[in-house]
C-alpha cells in the first residue's frame, strides 16, 4: 500500500510483469507453468478502514518542525501498532472544521504512558485546524487506509480499551462493536 506519496501503478501492469517473469523462468528451466495465486494483503485491506480520533488537548513544542502536540483519545501503540513497528505513514485529515484558515503544524500523541505512543509524520508535521476553546464538539481527525492488520495486531497496551467499530454502508451506520469499558478490559486480565 503506497501510504507515502510514491508513483502509483496499475493492477494490469503488475500482473503482466509477474506473469512474464514467471513464464520466462519456466521456459528457461523447461518446467510446467504453475498456477499463480497472489495475496495482496495490505493493498486490499488497508482501504477498508478509517480510524477516527478526538483531539483532547494541545501542548506546545519548542525547537521542532511541529509547533504543538495534539493529544488524541486513542493510542498508536494500541490501535495502529504499525505506526511504531514499521514507522507507518498515514493520510490524516480533519473530520470537522475543514474550512478553517487557521492551521497548526502538529504532531500527535497517544493516550498511553509510553513515549513511543506518538505520530510525528516521519519528522515532518501535519497541518490540522487550531483548537478552539468555544468548540464544544471538539476536533476530530481521520487516519485513512488503516484497515491492514491493525486490528489483529492491536492489544490493550497500558490497559487501554479497543476502539468502537462502526460500519458505514449505503448511507447506514451500524455499531459493530462499542468501545470497551474499563471493567471489560479488567475482566480480560482476570480482574
Amino acid at each position: 500500500m503506497p501510504y507515502e506519496k510514491k508513483k502509483q501503478y496499475g493492477v494490469n501492469s503488475v500482473v503482466k510483469k509477474i506473469v512474464g517473469v514467471i513464464s520466462k523462468i519456466c521456459a528457461d528451466k523447461e518446467i510446467a507453468h504453475p498456477n499463480i495465486i497472489c495475496e495482496w494483503g495490505r493493498y486490499m485491506t488497508a482501504p477498508s478502514q478509517i480510524t477516527i480520533y478526538k483531539v483532547l488537548c494541545e501542548k506546545p513544542i519548542y525547537n521542532a518542525n511541529a509547533k504543538k502536540w495534539y493529544v488524541i483519545d486513542g493510542s498508536f501503540m494500541n490501535d495502529l501498532i504499525d505506526t511504531w513497528a514499521i514507522h507507518q505513514q498515514w493520510h490524516i485529515v480533519p473530520v470537522n472544521n475543514m474550512r478553517t484558515e487557521k492551521l497548526n503544524r502538529v504532531w500527535l500523541a497517544g493516550a498511553s504512558c509510553d513515549s513511543d505512543d506518538r505520530y510525528t509524520a516521519g519528522g515532518g508535521y501535519i497541518l490540522l485546524p487550531s483548537l478552539k476553546e468555544d468548540d464544544n464538539g471538539g476536533q476530530y481527525i481521520a487516519l485513512f487506509d488503516s484497515g491492514a492488520y491493525q486490528d489483529s495486531l492491536a492489544s490493550h497496551h497500558c490497559l487501554l480499551s479497543s476502539p468502537a467499530k462502526i460500519i458505514a454502508q449505503n448511507g447506514v451506520l451500524t455499531i459493530a462493536r462499542r468501545r470497551e469499558t474499563p471493567e471489560e478490559v479488567g475482566r480480560l486480565f482476570g480482574w
